[in-house]
């Protein structure tokens, strides 16, 4: 008796013997693709991934929770201030797990790439990768675009529908369970911070949890990685549509990174120095512990400040002993800009937050506030401020430091201390970037000097004091005599 081959089956061999112009939705498709955002694009040669026996545990409880198929959660979320290496691990969690065999797609988000940096191609792409790891799926996602030729006009939730959700529905119709479980099904996604529009960031996360994480029959595990911004940060928060569904990880609270940067700073600037003509840099004394403590400390748990020190000391055409001198001893006058690279990042994000924040108020400064908060609790002028004194004192609403913080929150965070009683205070990620608000070479155009941030704090404490509430008069007494004396 013949056998008659399941319908999976002669697509995928119809597809095999076709003519490939014989599917003209999938050459469609493809032009809709961003062929960039691919964790081996050749665009992204050389990115960044976790070296060597750093990351370790992090690393292995991602890899641990894709692979645990079982979990009711089938959403991961990590988010990390800005440079704390969540696309590095990204970069290595793709890597691993296309050696495993179970990478379905990944994209890579990037601001300066216009190719990459709208949710436009998204779908499109996972789904072209999805087909190429399967005929019979490649077959039906080509005849999805054939039908509607203007799927990618329309919205996220009906692309993904008709080139993802479909066309696996159909297929595993066809196929046994375990045929269906044995496809790729890991989705890594990158960087959502980095889409310019935060309306579609909601959108595509809203896309996720409505058609992927609704069908327990789907295959799929998502990680998403991203800054902590207002899109990804308001859907996991306690109230959020994603707090329940998503496995979520605070990369920058949850993981202290200093000993793998330490590692990381000792291995790479010893191979720079063995490979260089600087008999210096080639003594075992080079760097000394001590620099790499500094360098550490500097680095405030994250990884962009090591990455940066690295590329600045591995210029080829100086000594390495001697870019590391200007690293550790810089000051506004030299010449050398070791920092050109995280400086672009914080006055982008700055920027940015300055912007949003002054078309909700355009009656404020944001960065007089921001100097404001950061110099009365940084402890340079009297001992730290809570954040509910300054919001009285600068005649704010309540709660005013997570509006002023919103679009900052890779860069900073609130956190209570108990000392008399419960006070919350705002913590600067990184000590580079408080640097960066010190230094006007640095900031540029958005420096406040300290001298006009003493004045406008001045000016505060002059208007509080009229104001009726004792207890509050009481507070700002006491912090303008501990900042007089």
């Amino acid at each position: 008796m013949q056998l008659k081959r399941p319908q999976w089956c002669v697509a995928i061999c119809n597809f095999e013997c076709s003519d490939y112009n014989d599917f003209p939705g999938w050459e469609r498709l493809l032009q809709n693709t961003a062929p960039n955002a691919l964790h081996d694009s050749k665009y992204r040669f050389d990115p960044p991934k976790c070296d060597e026996d750093t990351r370790v545990e992090v690393t292995e409880e991602l890899i641990e929770w894709i692979q645990d198929r079982e979990s009711p959660q089938r959403l991961l979320c990590m988010t990390g201030a800005a440079g704390s290496g969540k696309s590095a691990l990204q970069q290595t969690v793709a890597e691993e797990c296309s050696e495993l065999d179970i990478l379905a797609s990944t994209f890579f988000f990037s601001s300066t790439d216009p190719t990459r940096n709208t949710v436009s191609a998204v779908i499109p792409t996972i789904a072209y990768q999805l087909g190429s790891n399967n005929p019979a799926l490649r077959e039906g996602i080509s005849a999805a675009v054939t039908k509607d030729p203007l799927i990618f006009e329309k919205s996220l939730k009906t692309q993904m529908n008709k080139l993802i959700v479909n066309p696996i529905q159909d297929f595993s119709r066809e196929v046994s369970k375990p045929e269906l479980t044995a496809l790729p099904y890991a989705i890594l996604i990158d960087g959502l911070d980095e889409c310019t529009d935060e309306q579609r960031q909601v959108e595509l996360l809203a896309t996720i949890d409505d058609c992927l994480l609704q069908d327990d029959a789907l295959p799929f595990r998502v990680f998403i990685a991203s800054r902590p911004e207002w899109a990804i940060r308001s859907a996991l928060e306690d109230t959020g549509y994603l707090h329940q569904k998503a496995y979520h990880i605070q990369l920058s609270d949850q993981y202290d990174a200093s000993g793998d940067i330490r590692r990381v700073l000792w291995r790479r600037l010893r191979d720079i120095g063995r490979r260089s003509g600087d008999p210096r840099a080639q003594s075992p004394s080079w760097p000394s512990k001590e620099d790499i403590e500094i360098l550490v400390f500097n680095a405030s748990r994250q990884f962009i400040y090591a990455a940066t020190v690295i590329k600045f000391v591995s210029e080829r055409r100086s000594s390495p002993v001697d870019r590391l001198r200007a690293i550790l001893t810089w000051t506004p006058e030299d010449r050398a800009q070791p920092f050109t690279a995280l400086d672009l990042l914080y006055t982008n994000i700055v920027s940015a937050a300055k912007e949003a924040y002054e078309a909700a108020h355009p009656e404020r400064d944001f960065l007089f506030l921001l100097r404001g908060y950061q110099l009365l609790q940084d402890g340079r002028w009297t001992a730290a401020v809570p954040t509910s004194v300054l919001g009285e004192l600068f005649g704010l609403e309540n709660n005013a430091q997570q509006w002023l913080i919103s679009d900052l929150r890779s860069l900073v965070t609130t956190e209570v201390y108990e000392f008399m009683k419960p006070s919350e205070y705002l913590k600067f990620y990184h000590k580079s970037f408080t640097d960066f608000l010190d230094n006007a070479g640095r900031s540029k155009s958005l420096f406040i000097p300290e001298s006009r941030a003493a004045e406008f704090v001045a000016v505060a404490c002059v208007s509080a004091l009229d104001r009726d509430d004792s207890t509050f008069q009481f507070s700002i007494r006491v912090m303008i005599k501990n900042f007089i004396e």
